[in-house]
C-alpha cells in the first residue's frame, strides 16, 4: 500500500516541477541565472517579481538541480546555461510552448473527457510563430542527435516536410558539404524560413515551399525525405497518406526517414508516448511501429529498420527500391 501511495504522489509531483521549471524560464529567472550569480532580491527586483515568491521558486529549482546556491547567490548549473543564454543553442521557445500547453491541457481535459470535444479556435499568427520557433528550439537537438543515426554518405538532396523554420535541414547541411535542403511548411513558416536564413551561409542550399503537404507538390528527385514529428499529428488516412506523398518524391534507392514519439503495440507504454496520445486528443494520435512500417510498405518501400533514439522516440526508415 506505501509503494503504491508513494507512486501516485510522484506522479502528482512530477506536475508541480514541469510548471515551476516552464514558469521560471517564461518570468526570466534562469535566463537571468544564466549571466551571473545573484541573490533573490537582485533577481526579483530586476525582473520586477514577488520577493518570497522568488525566493521559493529558486529554491526549488536548486532541489530540482537546475540552480546551485553559492551562499546567498543563486545561478544557473553551468551546463544548462548555454540553454538560456539567447544563443542556438536557446531553449527558451520552447519552455514558453510548454507552458502555454500544460495551461490548455489543465484547463481542457475534463470537458474533452466529459463531451468528447476539446475545446480548440483559431492560432493566431503570432501563436504560429511562437510554435515554429519552440520546434527549432527543441528541433535542433533532436537533429543532432537523430543525424548520428543515418547514413549521409550518398545523400545529396534532403525534403523535409512540415520541416518549420530550417532546423532539421540547417544540421544537414552542416554534415554534409554541398547538400541541398528543401523545406516544406505552411506559407507563413516558409516565409519566416526564408527570412531566418537571408544573408547567412546556408541562404542558397535551404530553399522553403509553402502549402498543404497533404496535396501540393514537394518535388520529386530527393534522396532523403524526412517526417520529424509529423504523423502524430494526423488521423491514420492523413498520415498514411503522406507517407505514399514522401516516398513519391523519393529517387530510386532514396529513403524515407520518420522521427517520433514511441508507442508499444498495446498502446501501454512508454508513459510519455501514451500521454502525448492525449496531447494529440482527436486530431492526431502517437502511431505504433506497425503502424508506420505497414504504411511504408503500402507505399512501396523496402528494407524496413527502426532504431530507438531514447526510451520515448524512435527512427523508422524504408527505402525505394
Amino acid at each position: 500500500m506505501k509503494h503504491e501511495f508513494e507512486k501516485i504522489q510522484k506522479l502528482l509531483w512530477d506536475y508541480a516541477p514541469q510548471r515551476t521549471l516552464t514558469t521560471a524560464s517564461r518570468c526570466g529567472i534562469l535566463q537571468r541565472l544564466a549571466r551571473s550569480a545573484a541573490t533573490v532580491e537582485t533577481v526579483s527586483e530586476g525582473l520586477n517579481l514577488s520577493k518570497d515568491a522568488t525566493d521559493k521558486v529558486v529554491r526549488a529549482l536548486v532541489a530540482m538541480e537546475i540552480l546551485e546556491r553559492k551562499g546567498e547567490t543563486f545561478e544557473l548549473i553551468e551546463d544548462f546555461k548555454p540553454f538560456f543564454s539567447g544563443g542556438s543553442e536557446d531553449l527558451s521557445p520552447f519552455l514558453e510552448h510548454s507552458h502555454w500547453m500544460y495551461e490548455n491541457w489543465g484547463a481542457s481535459l475534463e470537458t474533452w473527457l466529459r463531451s468528447g470535444k476539446w475545446p480548440r479556435r483559431e492560432r493566431s499568427l503570432e501563436e504560429i510563430r511562437v510554435f515554429a520557433k519552440a520546434m527549432r528550439a527543441i528541433g535542433r537537438q533532436t537533429a543532432r542527435t537523430t543525424l548520428d543515426q543515418i547514413d549521409l554518405e550518398e545523400v545529396r538532396s534532403v525534403l523535409d516536410i512540415g520541416g518549420s523554420l530550417g532546423h532539421w535541414a540547417e544540421e544537414f547541411c552542416r554534415r554534409v558539404p554541398g547538400l541541398k535542403a528543401t523545406v516544406f511548411d505552411i506559407p507563413e513558416n516558409a516565409e519566416a524560413g526564408r527570412e531566418a536564413f537571408r544573408d547567412t551561409e546556408f541562404e542558397d542550399r535551404i530553399s522553403f515551399l509553402g502549402g498543404d503537404y497533404l496535396s501540393d507538390d514537394f518535388g520529386a528527385g530527393y534522396d532523403l525525405a524526412l517526417l520529424a514529428n509529423i504523423l502524430h499529428q494526423e488521423h491514420a488516412a492523413a498520415a498514411s497518406r503522406l507517407i505514399r506523398r514522401a516516398a513519391d518524391s523519393l529517387s530510386p534507392g532514396g529513403r524515407l526517414c520518420v522521427v517520433d514519439f514511441r508507442i508499444d503495440e498495446d498502446r501501454c507504454s512508454p508513459l510519455f508516448g501514451t500521454l502525448f496520445t492525449i496531447h494529440m486528443r482527436d486530431f492526431g494520435n502517437t502511431w505504433t511501429e506497425k503502424n508506420i512500417s505497414g504504411w511504408m510498405r503500402d507505399a512501396g518501400l523496402e528494407q524496413i529498420e527502426r532504431k530507438d533514439l531514447n526510451p520515448s522516440r524512435w527512427l523508422i526508415s524504408g527505402r525505394k527500391i
